[in-house]
């Protein structure tokens, strides 16, 4: 069964080198099988909206953490903000931030490298930003804590952060299932999986709840919930989860198709397809929006 907590408020007020190692997405096979998922854009449409986005008579400061190629910081965060001074659009990887340039250019989109894990990549922004977005990107990170605490110096006294994030989905599951398979257990030993904490130990948004206000956020908008997201076809669902699992550049290329194979076969399993035999991901997904106050 579907579990869902929702807490909303209307008028509230490892090593740096080792995760740009291991975490090599593909920019190509991202950026092809782009669409937004529903539940991301559900969030960012109407989700924020409601909670006085795009509103402000101010010109927005918006950093976007976590962008990747550039696709939902191109059409689903910029359109949120019709009075906006810019964009800052981070990734800690140098070659989506040049396919972002080069795929999803916008003269007040500006792309940088950056790890929000990593004080002294985002420190030029210390109290500038009024608006924070962060899509699917901060359960990657191996400090979380560090992360949330970095965001929260970001923002100006009176800025939101609007987060989304997995908490445990069956891609992961299918990573940890993938890895027990002898011809392809070799190639884990050396690298880490990315398979968050959370995961593993089942956290819930009052594990995120406790650590959020003891930084000093205010939550205005708190959901978990288990989503399932329909792919559109089975060449973008193996083009997608492709670009982002973190062990296939650490394969062999005359391997890497079959690896691929035995991956989407898992993925599979631990999905399904829905009835019209779209295949489709599960996740258990937190939602936030939160304030500096």
């Amino acid at each position: 069964m579907e579990r869902i907590v929702t807490f909303f408020q209307k008028n509230a007020r490892n090593p740096k080198g080792l995760y740009t190692l291991i975490m090599d997405l593909d920019p190509e096979l991202y950026s092809s099988s782009y669409i937004p998922l529903h539940s991301v854009k559900h969030f960012l449409t109407e989700i924020v909206p409601q909670l006085g986005w795009g509103k402000s008579g101010e010109n927005e400061v918006v950093l976007d953490v976590g962008c990747g190629p550039g696709g939902t910081t191109v059409y689903l965060v910029l359109p949120l903000f019709p009075k906006l001074q810019k964009i800052i659009a981070v990734d800690v990887l140098p070659r989506v931030i040049e396919s972002a340039k080069e795929k999803n250019f916008h003269p007040k989109i500006e792309y940088k490298v950056a790890n929000i894990e990593e004080w002294s990549t985002v420190e030029q922004w210390k109290d500038q930003i009024t608006k924070l977005v962060s899509i699917h990107c901060l359960h990657w990170l191996k400090d979380q804590r560090k992360g949330f605490e970095n965001i929260f110096q970001l923002l100006k006294n009176g800025g939101e952060a609007a987060l989304c994030f997995s908490l445990a989905t069956s891609y992961h599951e299918t990573i940890l299932e993938v890895q027990k398979i002898p011809k392809w257990s070799r190639f884990f030993k050396a690298v880490d999986n990315l398979v968050p904490e959370s995961h593993h130990k089942k956290y819930n948004h009052l594990y995120y709840k406790e650590m959020l206000e003891g930084i000093g956020f205010e939550i205005l908008y708190c959901k978990e919930e288990v989503k399932t997201d329909i792919i559109s076809s089975d060449v973008k669902y193996r083009d997608f989860f492709s670009s982002v699992c973190g062990v296939i550049p650490h394969i062999p290329g005359d391997q890497r198709e079959e690896f691929k194979d035995d991956f989407i076969q898992e993925l599979l399993r631990q999905n399904g397809r829905d009835t019209n035999g779209l295949p489709y991901l599960k996740s258990n997904v937190i939602e936030l929006v939160l304030r500096k106050n």
